[in-house]
């Protein structure tokens, strides 16, 4: 790919953003710095998450800087999810990313643990909120021996930090898939993110 860039070009500003625990178990998108770039929306699906759907494509020229898939970008109200940075000539950057919605997430995992008289006692070992991206993956009819249940099954593509289990309680506050659902496969092997399938279920 050609190098150069007109300057002129790079005339949309985005925030650069990076994850940061703002209290105790809180973690937060926080703006690091403000950057000219050029963004094109393209007609590509840009396959942000492996297990569930992909979102519409953006291309961004930057300067060079200090930028990994860790990070994410802001531009105007539209959150960008970093898929990968290539260089550009000794100066830029090409960065590919995907147009998604965040969903504020908070996260509980609760153990037993011997109380009096040897009596399970139920404690609460994580409790995280969080920001996420909710993809589709299916909804399925699966018939029973005497009733049917209704499965709903979401993605959950998350920053690397956040890690969870099978069997988490994830509560997605806000959109319109807001519900409490259970992890139920954790795909954990990618090196910027985490993806877990969430369900949640019910008796028809």
């Amino acid at each position: 790919m050609d190098g150069h860039i007109d300057a002129g070009k790079l005339d949309q500003p985005l925030r650069v953003l990076e994850l940061r625990e703002t209290g105790s178990g809180v973690w937060e998108w926080v703006p690091l710095r403000t950057a000219w770039a050029q963004v094109e929306q393209t007609a590509k699906t840009n396959l942000f998450s492996k297990v569930g759907v992909g979102a519409r494509d953006a291309a961004v020229v930057i300067r060079r800087q200090s930028l990994t898939l860790h990070n994410a970008l802001r531009w105007g109200e539209r959150h960008l999810f970093l898929t990968a940075i290539t260089r550009r000539g000794r100066g830029h950057l090409d960065v590919s990313a995907a147009l998604v919605e965040l969903v504020r997430c908070r996260a509980q995992r609760t153990q037993e643990t011997v109380g009096q008289a040897g009596r399970p006692v139920p404690s609460q070992v994580l409790d995280l909120t969080f920001p996420a991206v909710l993809t589709e993956k299916y909804a399925r009819h699966e018939p029973q021996e005497t009733y049917a249940q209704v499965e709903s099954c979401f993605v959950l593509v998350t920053p690397k930090v956040i890690a969870l289990k099978a069997g988490d309680l994830v509560t997605v506050q806000e959109g319109p898939a807001q519900a409490e659902y259970q992890v139920k496969a954790p795909h954990i092997l990618d090196e910027w993110k985490n993806e877990y399938e969430i369900v949640w279920r019910r008796d028809v």
